[in-house]
């Protein structure tokens, strides 16, 4: 129970002052607080108004809950056209239908928002950093290089790609997967966990109807395709050799090879930036973004990412110096399309309601006046 003290002033004609204690009709007629009303703040006339993203979702409806409501998972709102998940920190994120042509067709679009915004003033300390970074490196990726190779071996991880196929179509590889610590380690770059990943969203968001999982999904296949375009023109435009066919301490760059020779001889030329870095950041940040109450997220990817890391040294595959940028890339084209891809997103703090209320008051003999209300 909570007790409201209300301090009522009556005017004009006299002026009256009243102290009274009652119980909360609110607590009393609705009994105990629902899991939901833990796990998200809810407007209601104790919190003070609703965001403008719940009117605009619901329509001024009374939203229907869906799927688990406790103190972790979202409570979902729902319309025909537009689903809002609620969080317990006052933030909430909207989607509209998914549809999966529908999100490829916005690649263009969510590339030149990466580009356009990747230039921004307020970016500029970001792009020196990355500038910096990379030149810093290339003065040392030769130490960092034979160090890692030396740490690898005193380790036991093998500096050899020991992925194999397991299951082959046609000639082409259906099923691939590592044999040892050390091809684990750089198949979490190898294209295959982010396709499984865009798979489990896939089929999550069809079978439970799902249009965050599914949204999910359908962004992590633009992001494949964006990111992978972003570093194949940066690959073929630098032209640096990777550790493991180089020809010169740190590698020789080649710059702009010709398309047949590049195709020929990829080991000399597709060293800067790191694609399998990037695509592997833009993964995480697809989902973090749209699964912001799973913790877990972060640190979990950050941990894989810095093993992968690892291992591309010392299977030679990439330079320390071919890093920095491949991770802007990533995160990057990750944000815009997991931003550009929801109907709405409301991050900012939650509005903490008042414990004052004030409201009009009219007594049976006619006076005007106010009520001032304090709950605690």
């Amino acid at each position: 129970m909570k007790s409201v003290f209300t301090l009522l002033l009556f005017f004009p004609g006299f002026f009256n002052c009243a102290l009274a204690a009652q119980s909360s009709v609110a607590d009393s007629a609705s009994g105990p607080r629902p899991p939901e009303a833990d796990s998200v703040t809810v407007a209601d006339s104790a919190s003070g108004p609703r965001p403008p993203e719940a009117d605009s979702v619901t329509g001024g409806a009374v939203p229907k809950a869906f799927g688990p409501q406790n103190g972790q998972n979202p409570v979902e709102t729902s319309t025909s056209a537009c689903r809002t998940y609620l969080f317990k920190d006052g933030t909430s994120l909207s989607y509209a239908k998914p549809g999966f042509f529908k999100t490829l067709g916005r690649a263009p679009a969510d590339f030149g928002s990466f580009v356009s915004d990747s230039f921004k003033k307020d970016k500029l300390p970001w792009f020196a950093a990355i500038t910096a970074s990379t030149l810093i490196l290339i003065e040392y990726d030769q130490k960092i290089y034979d160090n890692t190779r030396k740490l690898g071996k005193k380790l036991g991880i093998s500096s050899k790609d020991k992925t194999r196929t397991f299951l082959k179509i046609g000639g082409v590889s259906i099923l691939r997967g590592p044999t040892d610590a050390g091809s684990a380690m750089y198949f979490l770059g190898d294209g295959w966990v982010n396709l499984g990943l865009f798979g489990y969203f896939e089929t999550y968001g069809w079978l439970k109807k799902d249009w965050r999982a599914s949204q999910t999904g359908h962004q992590l296949a633009e992001g494949l395709i964006v990111t992978g375009f972003a570093t194949q023109v940066l690959k073929r435009s630098t032209g640096r050799e990777t550790p493991r066919a180089a020809s010169a301490p740190r590698g020789v760059w080649r710059m702009f090879p010709s398309f047949a020779d590049f195709q020929a001889h990829r080991t000399r030329y597709d060293a800067f930036p790191s694609g399998h870095l990037a695509t592997c950041v833009m993964t995480l940040t697809v989902v973090a973004e749209n699964y912001p109450e799973k913790k877990y997220i972060k640190p979990l990817g950050y941990f894989l990412l810095t093993a992968l890391s690892f291992q591309m040294i010392n299977n030679g595959v990439h330079w320390a110096s071919d890093y920095p940028l491949g991770l802007a890339i990533g995160y990057g084209i990750g944000r815009a399309i997991a931003v550009n891809g929801r109907a709405s997103g409301r991050r900012a703090a939650p509005q903490t309601a008042s414990n004052f209320n004030f409201y009009p008051y009219l007594n049976p003999n006619g006076a005007i006046g106010g009520g001032l209300a304090y709950r605690f």
